[in-house]
């Protein structure tokens, strides 16, 4: 990459004009500045999506009729084609990082992290994170394949710790990003492929990556039944089969369908299906 894209002062540092091959999510720029006070942008327009974030000091932000005052912590959103103003406080002025992307994505993965709609500021509380991400941007600036991918995984960690960051913020019915019925369906497979170990409802629920409260809920909703409840139907769905199509012992199918012992296991099919296994086998013969 030639020269002319990296710009590096004091207190400044820039990159710009970046080539890419990717078409869903692009790094266009990303920076470093500690900005002296009163100093501006606009009124004007850029022409890819910019995300500030304020490490230090204060200063102000104006997109249409709003105005925000922000400070540390604090990460406002410039949009392509879209007239705004800022500046740094005179007396306490900010310092911020910023990237700016485009792609057919951007805009998802922007709602994804509360920047949707007229929403144009977010908080951040890490930003020596987004400090670390862009200084890889930066080092991996000359041109070659490899550092295109650096830093097009530098900007895809950026996402993630903002997204990350605002979910953590919403109440739980609104935190996860999937459908509820998927997170139930993922819970059934787990379920399924782990019925014969000591499965529990906390153990299900780190596996898919949701609360355990939640899961409960959203479980019971769609199945009519307890995580646990659907377990023990399950165990006796599958013992069921193998009492018609095998000739083990009772004692060697309680334990293939996650019992340590035939008399537990005989109990909970009789319980379910108001008979012993053993004369639930008899049954099929007859």
């Amino acid at each position: 990459m030639s020269e002319d894209n990296y710009l590096n002062f004091v207190g400044f540092q820039c990159l710009e004009h970046l080539n890419h091959n990717s078409i869903d999510l692009y790094l266009s720029t990303c920076g470093i500045q500690n900005c002296f006070g009163g100093h501006f942008f606009g009124p004007g327009k850029r022409d890819v999506y910019i995300l500030h974030f304020i490490s230090e000091g204060k200063g102000v932000f104006t997109c249409g009729e709003q105005t925000w005052q922000l400070g540390k912590g604090d990460v406002f959103l410039v949009k392509p084609d879209t007239e705004v103003y800022y500046a740094a406080d005179e007396k306490n002025p900010w310092s911020y990082l910023w990237v700016g992307f485009h792609g057919l994505k951007a805009a998802s993965y922007l709602s994804y992290a509360g920047f949707e709609g007229d929403v144009l500021v977010g908080k951040c509380r890490d930003t020596s994170l987004i400090f670390t991400y862009i200084q890889q941007m930066i080092m991996n600036r000359q041109l070659t394949y490899a550092n295109e991918l650096k830093r097009q995984s530098a900007l895809l960690q950026i996402f993630a710790s903002i997204i990350e960051e605002y979910r953590a913020t919403l109440s739980k019915d609104r935190r996860y990003d999937y459908p509820y019925k998927i997170y139930v369906e993922q819970a059934v497979k787990y379920i399924q492929g782990n019925f014969r170990k000591n499965v529990r409802i906390q153990d299900i629920a780190m596996d898919i990556g949701i609360d355990r409260s939640y899961l409960s809920g959203i479980f019971k909703e769609v199945m009519k039944m307890s995580p646990q409840e659907y377990l023990l139907h399950y165990r006796v769905e599958q013992a069921e089969i193998l009492l018609k199509e095998t000739d083990r012992k009772i004692g060697d199918i309680a334990e293939l369908v996650g019992y340590a012992d035939a008399m537990t296991f005989s109990k909970m099919f009789k319980k379910y299906k108001g008979i012993s296994p053993q004369q639930y086998r008899e049954e099929q013969y007859r």
